[in-house]
């Protein structure tokens, strides 16, 4: 029986194609797991005279914002945005904001009541929500900006306004960003609320 050994150079091939193998596998970045968030918005108090349902028909989400990524803001002459890889809205934005919506306007409200189409028998006013700004500076500000029309139950206008919010967030990590959309929100609906209770009949329901 004879054994043949390697040479020289087929034992340096060997361990230089093993080396590439190991660089490459050592050059791969790793992953850090996707991070989801939800939003939480809150208000003071506040009585729209009335017992009045209010149902919210749908939340418009324009351009990048549409998606279920954080979004931030690259630049401003002119304006760009750039999702935030890696961290999401555990939903998407426009059920994002419909949930936060509903759910600040029924904690806050006194008398009205806030929902969907579904949530009531009958309807006295409808509201759409077309939301053109959701995003933030990271160690900046987030800003909220959507336009609100409100009609009764026979399509006459109530109310249509643009409403902004700002927030100054407490760092450059995504989660501040959330915390400050959420701020920014809270101010921008606030306003709404408010404009809304006066132009409202007071005593319905």
């Amino acid at each position: 029986m004879s054994i043949t050994c390697p040479s020289r150079g087929q034992t340096l091939a060997g361990i230089t194609a093993a080396m590439l193998v190991l660089a490459a596998c050592s050059a791969a970045p790793v992953r850090s797991p996707d991070t989801h968030y939800d939003l939480e918005v809150t208000m003071a108090p506040v009585s729209f005279g009335t017992e009045a349902a209010i149902a919210l028909r749908r939340v418009d989400v324009r351009g990048l914002q549409s998606g279920r990524s954080l979004v931030i803001i690259t630049g401003t002459q002119p304006l760009r945005f750039r999702e935030q890889r890696g961290h999401f809205w555990h939903v998407a934005t426009p059920t994002l904001i419909e949930r936060a919506f509903l759910t600040a306007m029924n904690d806050a409200s006194i008398d009205a009541a806030f929902g969907t189409s579904d949530s009531f028998d009958r309807v006295d006013y409808r509201l759409v929500l077309t939301v053109s700004r959701f995003a933030y500076v990271p160690g900046g500000e987030a800003m909220v900006h959507f336009n609100a029309t409100v009609t009764t139950s026979d399509g006459d206008v109530l109310l249509a306004r643009s409403y902004w919010g700002r927030a100054p967030l407490a760092g450059d990590r995504p989660a501040d960003g959330v915390n400050g959309l959420g701020a920014a929100l809270g101010e921008a609906m606030t306003v709404f609320a408010g404009e809304l209770a006066a132009a409202l009949p007071t005593g319905q329901g």
